[in-house]
Formats: C-alpha cells, structure tokens, sequence
C-alpha cells in the first residue's frame, strides 16, 4: 500500500506499472493541502490555489492511474473550513468525480476526523457499497481506547468491521525507533478487538525525510520502514495477523512546507536500493538547469545497487538519460521515475521474503 500525494508524478508511475504489478497494489491517496501558487505575471502577489485548481480532472487521472483496480482516499490534511465553491465537501466531490469514471475509491477515515467529513464518508459508503478504510495513527495505537474509537469510528461511517479496511498508520519513523516499535507492536496489534474481521490489515510508516534540499551528495538514508516490516514479518508465528505492507514511496510522511512549491528546486533521483534510498541530487535549477538529470542518470547506473533498465519503467528511462537517448525531464518525470522504481522494488522484495 503506497500512501501517495496523488501529484502527477506519482500517478504516472502507477500508470506505468506492469498490469500484474497493479493487481498487487492498492494505493492510498492522500488530498495534499493547498499550497500557495504565482499568477502567470510574477510581478502579483501570491494567492492560495482553490480546491477546484487542486482537483480539477480528478476522474480522468483516477481512471488512468488505477484503471481497473481501486484505491483508497483520504482527505486527512483538509481543514473543516474547507469546501467546494458549491458548498460540496472536498471528498463527496472527489468520490463523485471517481464514479463518473468508474473507478472504485474506498473512502479513508479515523477517529479524529470532524462531523462533516464524518457525513461525507458515511454518504459514499451508503452508496457505493464499497465499505470503508479507517486509518489509525501512532497516538491513536498507542492510546488507552483504540477499541472504543475504532467502534465509534465504524458506527458513525455507518458500517461493520466486516466491511472495513484497517490501516495502522506510524508515520514518519527513523532508524532509531525500530527496535521499539518492532517489540511493542505485536502485542498491541494482537489486543485490538475484533481485528480478524477486517477485510485487510495494514501496518504502514515513512522513513524518507521530509525534505531533500539540504542533501548536495550521494547520500544513503536508511529505509527503516522497510527494516521494521521485515521483522515483524519474521514473527509471523507469533502475530495474530500478519499485515500488509505500507509505506510513503519516496517522500516523507508529512506533507511538504507550504512554501517549499515556490522554490524551483534542483534536479534528484530518489533510488530504492535492499536497505537504503541512494539520494542524488543536482544544483539550482535556475542556476545550472534540467540538463543536470543526466549527469545524475550516468551516475546512477554505475552504482552497485541500479537494477538495470529492464527492471521497471523508470530504470529505463535512468538509462535513456545516461546514455542520451531521453530527454532530462521535469519534476513530474523525475517523481514518477523514482516512485515507478520504488513500487517494483518493495514488490519484487516482497515476493522474495514470501517465497519457500
């Protein structure tokens, strides 16, 4: 289960995924917060993109992105003020918007979530008769009555736990609090109340950093997500439920600053290695420009841990760029290259840690 951002980027790289690859992926996208935007003259003040501007084409870029498969849909990061221009909420109009392409979204929910994002979940689950997906956070695990606002999170969507995807969701998390949570997890997940009724079960965490803009060289972070799956995968025997896997791709779990989409950034490749993200990343684009992807690409496959261009969509496009065969792209390109990579990686991980 990738927890995307639903950027364009991101919704390529399913796109681009093998369609056995996409049965055995089920994304959660996540409603990112507005972000503040420049009019085509720069010279005017800065304004907050509407809803709308932030939604637009959410049906034709669902049916692309998914076509055939179902996702889930979470609006965590709105604020109850936040509403259409038609006084719709933001998820209703989402869900709408799926319908019409014919696409299955599942909508996300939690205890912490205000009354109207409440109605609006239970409405979609009345009508489309998908059921619904309630994601815990850490606070919420570790907290003294997960059963009690599981159950109250379930009646107020108006469904059964029969009919509900769980998603316990860690957030962001670093090497250092593996051996923690990896001891402490097992007995709090075997104590949740009526856990083998749920139709799935997720255990999901994001160890990439928030921000990348102070890496200049090749650095190596830790992919302590992964690391913690793996080991509570090796206490299977001892689980009540074994989870599926969860993780935040190749970004961080909290969303961006609200300010970083005013910088242009620099050109970086975010590659999935067995334990680790090799982080690459170039100059200024302003200063030295896109061309610097290709500098990135060449030193990328020469690296140890490059899997080769036959190993997925964006390992290809890595080696067109080494070699000069492709064109050094964009932000978008480079977010779907790096998220493509990431989603063949854990699955082809993960097929090797079920085999006999």
């Amino acid at each position: 289960m990738p927890i995307l951002k639903f950027m364009q980027g991101e919704r390529d790289a399913l796109a681009q995924l093998e369609a056995a690859q996409r049965q055995r992926v089920t994304p959660l996208f996540e409603i990112r917060p507005l972000k503040p935007k420049r009019e085509k003259d720069r010279r005017k003040t800065l304004r907050m993109e509407t809803l709308e501007e932030l939604l637009a084409r959410t049906g034709p870029h669902l049916a692309k992105s998914i076509p055939n498969g179902r996702a889930f849909i979470d609006g965590l990061h709105l604020t109850p003020a936040q509403t259409m221009a038609s006084g719709e909420h933001p998820l209703a109009y989402v869900l709408g918007k799926a319908r019409e392409s014919g696409v299955a979204l599942v909508p996300v929910t939690g205890p912490e979530r205000d009354s109207e994002y409440q109605v609006a979940v239970r409405s979609a689950v009345a009508e489309d008769q998908r059921g619904v997906c309630v994601r815990i956070r850490k606070k919420e695990l570790f907290g003294d009555d997960l059963d009690e606002a599981l159950s109250s999170t379930l009646l107020k969507a108006g469904t059964t736990r029969e009919a509900a995807d769980l998603v316990l969701d860690l957030g962001p998390i670093a090497a250092d609090d593996v051996g923690v949570l990896s001891k402490s997890l097992p007995g709090v997940i075997g104590a949740i109340d009526g856990l083998m009724a749920f139709r799935t079960l997720t255990v999901a965490a994001g160890a990439f950093p928030r921000s990348i803009s102070d890496i200049k060289l090749p650095t190596k972070v830790q992919r302590a997500d992964w690391l913690l799956w793996r080991i509570l995968s090796g206490k299977a025997k001892s689980l009540v439920r074994v989870p599926t896997y969860g993780d935040y791709a190749i970004q961080g779990a909290q969303p961006p600053s609200p300010d970083a989409a005013l910088h242009s950034g620099s050109p970086n490749i975010r590659y999935t290695a067995d334990d680790h993200w090799l982080v690459v990343r170039g100059g200024a684009l302003k200063r030295l420009g896109y061309e610097q992807y290709a500098a990135l690409a060449q030193y990328l496959v020469e690296q140890e841990c490059y899997a080769g261009r036959t190993f997925s969509q964006g390992d290809d496009y890595i080696f067109g760029c080494a070699g000069g065969a492709e064109t050094p792209g964009n932000p978008a390109v480079w977010r779907k290259v790096g998220t493509n990579h990431h989603i063949a990686k854990v699955l082809k991980q993960l097929t090797s840690l079920h085999a006999p």
